[in-house]
């Protein structure tokens, strides 16, 4: 572990400098992106090459791309941040944002394309010829995204600038076609498939950039700074530049682990968090596949977000929070990130492993002051407190998870119907099949869906074949039966 001044942060990257081989030519059997993109003020302009590979059995005509920057822009149906948290993400008045398709291109000849979807969320991009099963086709985007000032996942911040969805991503597959995320400003609105990408930034010299990919190479002309990442099988690409940036770093096993920081007196404190969350969850589930993992304080609305080797870190906590959200949003890394799932329809999928997996945490390091009794007895409390609320205001209580997230009346609903009762529903599940059998079951669930979509019933399965007797446990909790 050491400490990084702002003008070396880069150096650590460079300093494992690693050989990624990328295809643009229609070939090879994993979705590719390849994309150049320059950040300039309040503005993103760039280019993507996308090598979509058919691993399905349906032929396809038209390629779909989820636009999720057009959420931002002016008169969208949809507000992206929610009411509770508008006045505070704005933090300087109404801004908008999106994302403008400047041409799209396929063998090298223009192609027509449509802006489609709810609410101009989707690309709609016609085939010449179909794609079938196994075969693969090169689109080529221009676009320009405007980013707004606004306190989100995509936009500019007082200290940071947000670069998540800032291109064209492609629909995740669902039931053989493109499935069309709705940026709803409940949850994580977000589904999408493994795909290779190498990244190229041009951004201003003095810029310190955290991404979801490990560094190729950087350099520096004319006050500009250009720098190549690349990940595998990942499922987005993201990244948060700043001035202000200092970095520390270590490693667990082959992982390079960085915390990117500003006004931190003691930023080894929360490098070691995240050092501790890798370690004891490739011990508990499985091991990590990145060579790199980055956490980025930031500015943002919520405690945090997870995406592929990169996670956000909101700046406005606590500083006694710091260690539970890392803990969280490190645990997504294996709960939705390599094991993925529709984050619309299924979010307490990801949100329930993750809460639990801050159990498992503070009951490994009992150093930070929690046990596992006492989180359980809180998230208990928590639970029938929402429970008679509920049933005060509307005369009953929906507890069931097996919802999208059109369905949730409020955040307060949400968390506590995905975060907080399938935390509980995971520990009774432990309690009742023992220790080897729960965590057998877990591991299974991390091998069979490796860099795969799983779904509730994938879950149920896994548990089922490690020794637990579930099926009738899990419904109860999934169809709201249980009484807690």
């Amino acid at each position: 572990m050491r400490f990084l001044s702002k003008s070396l942060a880069f150096l650590i990257l460079l300093s494992a400098f690693a050989v990624f081989s990328f295809s643009c030519g229609g070939g090879g059997k994993t979705t590719k992106y390849e994309i150049t993109a320059e950040l300039d003020g309040n503005t993103v302009t760039g280019e993507e090459t996308v090598v979509f590979y058919n691993d399905t059995d349906n032929a396809f005509k038209e390629l779909k791309f989820n636009l999720f920057a057009n959420a931002f822009r002016k008169n969208a149906k949809r507000p992206p941040i929610s009411a509770i948290h508008r006045a505070s993400a704005y933090y300087n008045g109404e801004s908008y944002g999106g994302i403008e398709i400047l041409s799209v291109k396929c063998g090298g000849e223009d192609v027509e394309f449509s802006i489609c979807g709810e609410d101009e969320n989707i690309l709609c991009v016609p085939l010449k010829t179909e794609v079938y099963p196994s075969e693969s086709v090169k689109i080529t985007i221009a676009f320009r995204t405007t980013l707004a000032r606004v306190v989100a996942r995509t936009g500019i911040n007082e200290n940071t600038v947000n670069l998540a969805n800032f291109y064209p991503i492609l629909c995740g597959i669902q039931d053989g076609g493109f499935y069309e995320c709705v940026y709803y400003s409940t949850g994580d609105p977000f589904f999408s498939d493994c795909a290779d990408y190498k990244v190229t930034f041009t951004l201003p010299e003095e810029f310190v950039l955290a991404t979801s990919g490990k560094i190729l190479e950087s350099s520096v002309k004319d006050g500009k700074r250009t720098e190549t990442f690349y990940v595998n099988s990942a499922r987005s690409f993201a990244a948060v530049a700043s001035e202000k940036f200092g970095v520390v770093s270590g490693n667990v096993g082959k992982t390079q682990v960085n915390y990117y920081y500003y006004d931190d007196e003691n930023p080894e404190e929360f490098l070691s968090v995240a050092e501790k969350s890798l370690t004891l969850f490739n011990d508990l589930f499985g091991e990590y596949p990145y060579p790199v993992y980055s956490v980025a304080k930031t500015g943002f609305i919520e405690g945090g977000m997870e995406f592929p080797a990169l996670t956000f870190i909101s700046d406005s906590l606590e500083k006694s929070a710091f260690s539970e959200v890392i803990a969280h949003e490190t645990a997504h890394q294996w709960w939705q990130t390599v094991v993925g799932n529709n984050e619309i329809e299924y979010a307490f999928l990801d949100e329930g492993l993750a809460e639990y997996s801050v159990v498992l945490f503070y009951e490994n390091y009992p150093e930070y002051g929690f046990t596992r009794k006492t989180l359980l007895e809180a998230s208990e409390k928590t639970y029938k407190m929402f429970c008679s609320v509920s049933d005060k205001l509307f005369g009953k209580t929906d507890t069931s998870m097996m919802r999208g997230l059109k369905d949730f009346g409020s955040e307060y609903e949400y968390v506590n119907v995905c975060y907080v009762q399938p935390c509980i529903m995971y520990d009774l599940l432990r309690t009742t099949a023992g220790d080897k059998v729960f965590f057998s079951g877990l591991k299974k669930y991390y091998r069979e869906y490796f860099m795969k979509n799983a779904t509730p019933d994938g879950l149920i399965s896994c548990f089922c074949s490690a020794g637990a007797d579930v099926e009738g446990f899990f419904d109860g909790f999934l169809y709201g039966k249980v009484i807690l």
